[in-house]
């Protein structure tokens, strides 16, 4: 879609300053406006699709690191004579690196660009596999793990950031989704990929294959990759003055199209390291994240329960575990695609009503267009079902019935939670559009904090209530979070209508 949209707002908003739940709407991002003047980005749609493609290969290693390492972890704690307990400390610390490390990272991506920590941030990772590889005491596994989530997990926060550099609102949800489809992959099939590996060439060839594979990944990136931070670049049309902001294939690539166009570029902003905790906990953003967060962490004990689980308790091989994997995999992939085609016609739905309503009246004096509820509109039905096959799951596995409703129970939690999170990052970029990267790290942070504390609390809630117990104590978390959410939410947005009402008549 090659749509024009005007960059006032878009540009000159590094945040939305207020944002009380219950008294305001979103500010500053009412429409989305047309300019004759310059397109919000010169990328075809084809391109805009392989970029985000090229990133999400980038990003997949993440969210692949989480979860391939799952089949290994019988076999490393009886190669390093460690109780299961201890090695699953090791799981704790990258996902703790995996949250803390993107908030650091995604605000200096937003003032000096995406591409050098991109690519900072992939040859860091290879190196680090490469070291795991070889490592033959726990300790160091464990410490090489943290540094290993510190140097990949930016990436997911700084593609956020491409994405609303390069794609008008309109269209972001069907990238959005795809992006976090691709990358989320990584932690559907991570299992899948890490059972034959592990089989194969024992738990060492699954940090050689990361090293491959990150290794292709950043060559591709080196060189194809243009950037795309709208205070370098602006609708990519300026060339980059830095050597290190500067793609080879650039010139060749965009070399027709490269105007230095400079009206779309961004206006600096001061660097703020805090600012993404700031954004963390504002009202808005802090109850948008938490149910997200719960919902994830459900997600990642579900996968860890599969690894162990189905081995000990239904004697399957290494391989037979990895195979039951595709359920949730096959989940992740379908929940992402949906949902960015699902936000984009709901935004077209609303925001044709929306201009339909308020025709009569001049744009510059028209109420704030809601995009919050715009983006959150569907999640109740997803929440809804997540918190429904997580007790199914739980109690399924405790049991030890039919393998089937289980598979089914992994496919459905996993369509849910990424259908939430990829409907919360959609907003964050939308509520934050100079501050993208540092936006999605805020999910990136609450999702990974709390999915730390659920694996390293999983044993001792297992052996204290059963997989029953624990998973319905899970649905009982993302009930009250959801609940309280969406309460507020409404709550706020009858609050905003009445408001709205008033000032038109008032107008009238």
């Amino acid at each position: 879609m090659e749509e024009k949209e005007s960059m006032k707002e878009e540009t000159t908003n590094g945040a939305i300053n207020d944002l009380d739940l219950e008294n305001q709407p979103l500010a500053n991002a009412s429409s989305d406006k047309t300019s004759d003047e310059a397109p919000y980005s010169i990328l075809t749609s084809r391109e805009k699709y392989a970029m985000i493609v090229m990133l999400s290969c980038g990003g997949i290693w993440s969210t692949l690191s989480s979860s391939i390492y799952f089949p290994a972890l019988p076999i490393l704690s009886e190669k390093f004579e460690v109780s299961a307990s201890i090695v699953n400390v090791s799981v704790v610390a990258y996902l703790l690196f995996q949250g803390i490390t993107p908030s650091l990272l995604a605000v200096p991506a937003d003032a000096y660009g995406r591409r050098p920590f991109i690519i900072s941030c992939l040859l860091c990772y290879a190196a680090t596999c490469v070291g795991l590889s070889r490592t033959n005491v726990y300790w160091l596994l464990a410490f090489l793990r943290c540094v290993q989530a510190a140097s990949i997990s930016p990436i997911i926060a700084i593609s956020g950031g491409v994405v609303g550099d390069i794609c008008t609102r309109a269209e972001r949800g069907s990238y959005v989704g795809i992006m976090g489809g691709i990358q989320l992959v990584g932690q559907g099939f991570g299992a899948l990929v890490g059972s034959g590996v592990v089989s194969g060439f024992g738990w060492r060839g699954v940090f050689v294959f990361l090293a491959i594979g990150s290794g292709a990944a950043l060559i591709v990136v080196t060189i194809m990759m243009p950037e795309t931070n709208r205070k370098i670049v602006g609708n990519l049309s300026v060339p980059p003055k830095r050597i290190i902001n500067k793609s080879p294939a650039t010139k060749i690539w965009l070399r027709s199209r490269l105007t230095n166009d400079v009206s779309t570029i961004a206006p600096p902003t001061s660097i703020d390291m805090l600012g993404p905790y700031k954004i963390f906990f504002q009202k808005k953003v802090f109850f948008s994240l938490l149910p997200a967060g719960f919902q994830f962490t459900t997600w990642t004990m579900s996968l860890t329960t599969l690894s162990t689980s189905l081995e000990a308790k239904y004697g399957f091989s290494v391989i037979k575990v990895g195979l039951c994997y595709l359920a949730p995999g096959m989940g992740t992939l379908f929940g992402a695609i949906f949902t960015g085609k699902l936000l984009d016609f709901i935004y077209a739905r609303r925001k044709a009503a929306y201009d339909k309503k308020y025709e009569h009246i001049d744009p510059s004096n028209r109420p704030p267009f809601d995009i919050f509820t715009t983006r959150i509109q569907f999640v109740i039905y997803p929440t809804i079902l997540l918190i429904m096959f997580s007790v199914v799951f739980g109690w399924c596995l405790q049991n030890r019935v039919n393998l089937a409703p289980i598979l089914i129970s992994a496919f459905v939690i996993s369509f849910c939670a990424v259908a939430f999170m990829s409907s919360l990052n959609t907003l964050l970029v939308d509520m934050f559009p100079g501050q993208s990267s540092a936006a999605t790290s805020c999910l990136n942070l609450m999702r990974c904090l709390l999915g730390a504390a659920g694996v390293g609390a999983l044993q001792s809630m297992v052996d204290a209530m059963g997989e029953g117990g624990t998973y319905t104590l899970m649905a009982g978390f993302c009930l009250l979070t959801s609940g309280l959410f969406f309460y507020l939410a409404a709550r706020g947005r009858k609050k905003r209508e009445a408001e709205q009402e008033q000032q038109l008549q008032d107008a009238e």
